[in-house]
């Protein structure tokens, strides 16, 4: 058990003699080599600490044994106690080690002390039995950034490199996973750039590096070093870049992460409702987000495509009048804009929450629509939120568009395909579309012992009305008696052109009683109808002959037909204009 009241041993020579500073994440550490009269102090540290740090010192050597002064940069955690210090030991024969870029601002403090550049010096410090080295981080932190090394111990003075936020104080890390999140947010937003890391790393591991004592956070152990870095070297760094207001850097981290994580998904061809999920999810711990919608242009921007993630659900609103007002709309939405109370917009599209509002556009600048994402105002900060919110616009709009580019083509592919199974003279189903899906009504009807019964209808001498009026004639009277079928059955009945003049009706749950019944209104509505209008202003009327069985006397569909037909082909046989069962 660690004492964290007195000096604290971490490597040979070597003391952590840092303080615990009460509920700060962000605790300054300070080490001391025990070298003699040359004896190395590493970043002081703040007045806010000086007296603990002052204490552990004494523990270990005279105040004055300290000859050199490493100041990692320029800040105040590192040199707020150092009036403090040269005060207790004079400044006559200390020597300040520091890169001559954080020497152009700690001169102006005026400390009496002799002055050591790194760079003057070969990078390196002999003093006594002590042999560091200087490792040049530059721009990790601050233009003249570097870590210094100690060749006997192996360990590694990182400075800002390594640093992290600790909730709770940990002198040691715990593990590389546990650490790696705890250091993850201290560098994303402060070190600039994720190429600046990586070869500030690339310095590093040139060393035989046993231990790595940064100024902020937990020492690292030798056997977690590895895995670390391997995992920092994949931070995307500079997140400040894309942020004015916010101020909680471990938000900011978590934010990145959700954006990742959503890029990554979409990436991976994830419909909308999944990058929602993801989104939804990642930002529940700042945010209570209670859906998402979407309105965007169908593909002729006639009608509306909503999409809500309540019911995860696309819904197509035929609308055109609509449509052609929400992309107006959408010109008039500023950039992310948000909105505490519901806006004429809103109101348009039944939105009844407040929301965080924008115009859905392609790279191009083309408006598609209008996104809505609906969360609890109380819960939002009027300037930092939206700006975190807005960082999603962009995969959601990628999502959307996606979304809306396949959901057309599905839908295409929709009416493609309906059309295949769809007779295109008559509108009525084909006779592909009975052998894909009556098959399965019929042993339906017999699990269930429900009677299904069908109809084969023919037109009474067809051939003489091609012959005589042509075939244009002979295809509006197919339409005609098509829609005479149509409006004489029930809507749960399906109507199939069989081919060339003769029409095959499928009748679910019907007896063959009632189905007679129903070939009978069929037969004489179209008996007393004028299908065909002549030269002379007279009307000729058709007539049909029909077939009725049912699955009483059938064991398939095939069978069904079969029987239908035969009892047509009697109806013909015994004059026509007749139905027989």
């Amino acid at each position: 058990m660690v004492d964290l009241n007195h000096a604290v041993k971490i490597a040979q020579n070597t003391y952590w003699v840092g303080s615990v500073l009460k509920d700060d994440q962000f605790q300054c550490h300070v080490y001391l080599i025990e070298n003699g009269t040359e004896s190395i102090l590493i970043d002081p540290g703040s007045r806010l600490s000086y007296e603990q740090t002052k204490q552990k010192i004494e523990e270990v050597i005279p105040l004055n044994h300290i000859k050199y002064i490493i100041c990692h940069h320029q800040d105040p955690d590192i040199t707020g106690c150092i009036d403090n210090l040269l005060n207790d030991i004079g400044s006559s024969d200390i020597y300040l080690i520091t890169h001559w870029r954080a020497w152009a601002l700690l001169k102006h403090f005026g400390w009496n002390v002799k002055l050591y550049e790194i760079e003057e010096h070969g990078w390196k410090l002999k003093a006594s039995d002590t042999k560091l080295k200087f490792v040049f981080t530059p721009y990790l932190h601050f233009p003249g950034a570097f870590c210094t090394f100690d060749e006997k111990t192996g360990v590694l003075f990182s400075s800002d490199i390594f640093g992290g936020f600790t909730p709770k104080f940990e002198l040691f890390a715990k593990s590389a996973d546990d650490y790696f999140e705890k250091l993850k947010p201290f560098h994303q937003h402060y070190m600039p750039s994720s190429a600046i890391l990586n070869h500030g790393l690339d310095e590093i591991e040139k060393y035989p590096i046993e231990m790595i004592a940064p100024q902020h956070g937990s020492i690292i152990k030798k056997e977690l070093i590895k895995p670390i870095i391997e995992k920092m070297r994949s931070l995307e760094c500079g997140i400040f870049k894309n942020f004015k207001y916010t101020k909680d850097i471990v938000k900011l981290s978590k934010i990145n992460d959700a954006l990742e994580s959503v890029i990554n998904i979409i990436a991976s061809q994830e419909r909308f409702f999944g990058v929602v999920d993801t989104i939804i999810n990642n930002l529940n711990g700042f945010y209570k987000i209670d859906s998402i919608k979407a309105f965007l242009s169908d593909e002729n921007n006639e009608n509306i495509l909503m999409l809500d993630s309540d019911s995860k659900n696309i819904k197509l609103i035929e609308d055109k009048q609509k449509t052609h007002i929400l992309l107006d709309a959408a010109f008039l939405i500023e950039e992310g804009a948000f909105f505490y109370r519901p806006s004429k917009i809103h109101k348009l599209l039944n939105i009844n929450e407040p929301s965080y509002t924008f115009a859905v556009k392609d790279k191009d600048g083309r408006q598609h629509g209008i996104c809505f994402v609906i969360f609890n105002p109380t819960d939002i900060n009027s300037h930092m939120d939206p700006e975190i919110i807005s960082k999603f616009e962009l995969p959601l709009t990628l999502s959307l568009l996606k979304e809306k580019q396949l959901f057309c083509l599905e839908n295409k592919n929709r009416k493609l395909y309906e059309e295949s199974l769809k007779d295109p003279l008559t509108g009525l189903y084909n006779r592909r579309y009975m052998e894909l899906f009556m098959k399965r009504e019929v042993e339906m009807a017999k699990r269930y012992k429900h009677t299904l019964s069908a109809l084969m209808i023919d037109i009474d001498d067809f051939k003489k009305i091609n012959d005589q009026y042509g075939h244009r004639v002979g295809d509006e009277v197919l339409k005609k008696i098509a829609k005479i079928i149509l409006d004489s059955t029930r809507s749960v009945d399906v109507a199939i052109r069989f081919g060339g003049e003769e029409f095959v009706v499928i009748l679910p749950n019907t007896n063959i009683s009632d189905a007679k019944a129903i070939a009978g209104r069929i037969r004489e509505n179209i008996e007393n109808s004028s299908i065909l209008e002549c030269e002379d202003k007279s009307s000729t009327r058709c007539t049909v002959s029909i077939g009725v069985s049912s699955t009483d006397n059938s064991t398939s569909i095939e069978e069904l037909i079969n029987y239908a037909d035969k009892n047509m082909y009697k109806a013909k046989r015994n004059g026509k204009n007749r139905v027989i069962a």
